[in-house]
């Protein structure tokens, strides 16, 4: 865990924040040679991309809000402070979707094409959030003493706060307790539906399928690895994360898309 990289003058520079511009560069860098390669306009794609990184950052930082409001309430002010971590993936996602194919279909862009093309973008900007979340010790797993990885004490990383706002630790520590890893696990995911994507589009069968392929790769994924990140009750339905809820219901909207679209390609 590495919170703040190092500092230019008066400006901190943090490893999470870093981890989400080198995601948004190179995502954005693959996106465009995508689309010059399948003839649409790198520039517009440019333009989109920029649409979507504004809506799935203010996206994914309300939905975090709105499943902690409680400590936002009594701390307002933190609600700004997106640079300490803070944001859910599902927030993002959907806003960024509505968002896009707005811009797509006021641009006359061809909107499955595009999905399809920025997907792998996508894949490998989870990844390099997830080291970001791991640097910064943000969306971690539970206490685990036999897999777990303790988060120094300096600069008050979220483990190591959370843990002694639980009384789990005193405020003196020197470390957090061990914790599993999730976020990890979750880059790692997030590589292999990067690789597998790359790999199936070999076997493409209708505009949209790269989309919902990864749409079902990460809510499967996601739905187990949320088994084992740290939650307070407040945030749990029924005994489920509200993203766990998310996952089922896309996998099933993904699974059911593929199918019948794939059926419906072959009949042609």
């Amino acid at each position: 865990m590495h919170r703040i990289l190092f500092h230019i003058g008066p400006v901190t520079v943090y490893s999470y924040g870093f981890m989400l511009a080198l995601a948004f560069v190179l995502g954005t860098a693959l996106a465009q040679d995508r689309a010059r390669k399948q003839g649409i306009d790198p520039n517009k794609v440019l333009d989109l991309v920029f649409s979507i990184l504004v809506s799935s950052i203010v996206g994914a930082r309300a939905f975090f809000i709105a499943i902690n409001w409680q400590y936002y309430k009594a701390d307002p002010l933190d609600i700004f402070k997106v640079w300490e971590g803070g944001l859910v993936f599902y927030g993002g996602f959907i806003l960024a979707f509505c968002v896009a194919f707005w811009f797509m279909k006021k641009n006359g862009l061809p909107a499955w094409k595009i999905v399809d093309i920025m997907s792998p973008s996508v894949a490998l900007g989870i990844a390099l959030g997830r080291i970001g979340c791991y640097l910064n010790g943000c969306c971690y797993g539970r206490v685990s003493e036999a897999w777990g990885v303790s988060f120094p004490g300096r600069d008050n990383p979220p483990a190591f706060a959370q843990q002694v706002a639980d009384g789990l630790i005193p405020s003196y520590a020197v470390c957090s307790l061990p914790v599993l890893p999730a976020q990890l696990y979750s880059a790692l995911h997030g590589l292999l539906i990067f690789a597998a994507l790359l790999i199936l589009e070999k076997y493409k069968r209708f505009d949209g399928f790269e989309f919902w392929a990864m749409v079902l790769l990460y809510s499967s994924g996601r739905f187990f690895i949320e088994g084992i990140r740290y939650y307070e009750t407040s945030s749990m339905i029924g005994g489920f994360t509200v993203s766990q809820v998310i996952s089922v219901a896309l996998f099933i909207v993904s699974a059911s898309v593929l199918i019948v679209r794939s059926k419906h390609a072959g009949s042609k």
